[in-house]
This record gives structure tokens, sequence and C-alpha cells, in this order.
């Protein structure tokens, strides 16, 4: 995440992770940057009760206008800080001389942050499938697992129906996923091919993780897609294009075709006619 906190003469900007777990060391990075002439004795101070800082002040004696200056704070969420978010105070204090000022005049800024502690991991999915496939053909079933909570480990994920039988790539796995990070993933697959009746079927995405101690979590999702057997007289696939929530299939229908030929040839009939009686009447 980043924050900022400003003011006509200076600039501090932020960065911190997304996601902390207490006890887990992090770099909280600070950039200091000055936008006017005469800027000194710039001091920058973080402080919050759940937070172990084992510097939390930054001190700068001058910095010419335009320039910046970095530092990182090593910090660490405390033991027992409840997961959710709490605020860090940040306060920057330096002094000025302007051109009439016979001394640096002091200045102060203040600002809270927020930070985000998970003493879990808490795995989101985000799948999306065709809504219409053909039976005994592959398709995909794609999406991202994103992880909002602390680390997690040894995440497993497979897919199943009950109304059709799935074949291919139907099982994910990934070793961990650190806070705020995402994976992406594909399952491609295909149903039987001698599938009786057209079926909307429910297709389901189960799979577990753990944190850190061991302990395991369940993860679980489902999607519907309808299975029917190709038309005799279409051509072309199944698998189109997401086009924000809507799903473009380009299968085109043989009938079709002819009667696009057909009528293109009709029209070049009659543009053959139109230049013969243009000629008959010079």
């Amino acid at each position: 995440m980043q924050n900022t906190i400003s003011d006509s003469n200076i600039q501090v900007t932020l960065n911190y992770p997304d996601i902390l777990t207490p006890q887990n060391n992090f770099v909280l990075s600070s950039v200091v940057k000055t936008t006017a002439d005469q800027v000194s004795n710039i001091t920058l101070t973080i402080s919050s009760p759940e937070l172990a800082i084992s510097q939390n002040q930054f001190h700068i004696d001058s910095l010419p206008k335009d320039s910046t200056l970095g530092n990182n704070f090593n910090a660490q969420v405390k033991q027992g800080t409840p997961d959710g978010t709490f605020l860090a105070n940040i306060e920057v204090k330096y002094f000025i001389k302007g051109y009439f000022d016979p001394n640096p005049v002091k200045n102060s800024l203040t600002k809270a942050i927020e930070f985000n502690t998970q003493s879990k991991p808490l795995l989101l999915l985000n799948a999306q499938a065709p809504n219409e496939v053909f039976a005994g053909e592959p398709f995909s079933i794609m999406g991202a697992i994103k992880n909002q909570g602390s680390e997690a480990l040894n995440i497993q994920m497979r897919i199943d129906s009950s109304q059709v039988t799935l074949d291919g790539r139907k099982i994910y796995s990934i070793t961990n996923l650190e806070p705020g990070k995402s994976s992406d993933f594909e399952f491609v697959i295909q149903t039987q091919k001698d599938l009786g009746v057209p079926t909307h079927a429910s297709i389901h995405l189960n799979g577990t993780y753990m944190d850190k101690s061991g302990k395991v979590y369940s993860l679980e999702d489902s999607l519907n897609v309808f299975v029917r057997q190709r038309g005799m007289l279409e051509i072309g696939s199944s698998e189109g294009l997401w086009v924000g929530n809507f799903f473009i299939a380009p299968v085109v229908g043989v009938g079709t075709i002819v009667s696009s030929v057909i009528g293109f040839l009709v029209f070049i009939w009659h543009m053959k006619n139109k230049k013969k009686q243009r000629r008959a009447k010079k």
C-alpha cells in the first residue's frame, strides 16, 4: 500500500505490505522529497501501540529543493493484535527559512495510516467458464486465487461434476501463496462424447490449504455450464471470448454460410445485369 503526507514544502511517501501477519517482520519504506528551498532538520516519526519498531525516527539535517532521500523502518506486528485494521500515527517535523524570515520557522504534519493484519490465510476464488460447451470437446475453466490473509501453504484444488463425467486436467496445486498475492489457474477438461440429452451441469471446484501451523482450511466454488451435442450443420468452436460478463461463441451454422454465399452470388449477378442494361441504352 502507499500513503502520502505533504504540504507546499515537503512530501513523504510511505510503502508497506497490503496484509501483515502478527510477529512477522516487515519493512515500511519512506521517501522524503522537498518541494521548496531552505528546508532543514526534517524528522519523520512513526508510532503505534500495535507495532514494534526497532528505530521509529528518521532525521535529515538538510535536503535541497526537489531532492529525495529514503529510509526503511524495520517493524513487526505485536503478538495478540486482533485480525483487522489498526492505525499508526505519522508525524513530520521540519524547519524552513523564507527570504524575509530572520530565523527558520518550525512546521509539522501528522497523518494516521491504516494497516491490515491477518493471523490466518484467507483464499478467495474467482473462476469463469463458457456458458455453453460441446460434449466430448475440450474447454477451459480459468480464474485466479487471491490471498487476503497470512501466507497459505500446500494449496490443492480439483474439479468434479455429478451431472457429467469430466476428463482432462482436473487438478491444480501450488506450494505457497504470500499475503496479498494472487495466482492464475486453468483447468482444460471435456465431458463424455455420448451425452444423451443437453444438460445444465454444475461443475464444483473444491480444495484445501494450510497455514504455517499445519491447520487445514477448505476452498470451494461452483459454476454452471450447458453441455450439448454439436449439431450436424455446425462448425467452429464453442470456446469463444469473454467481453465483460458476456461470452461470445463463434459457432456458425452451415446453413448460414450457404445462405451468405448464395446472397453474395445473387448480388454479383444483379450488378452484372445492371452493367449490361446501361451498355444497351448507350
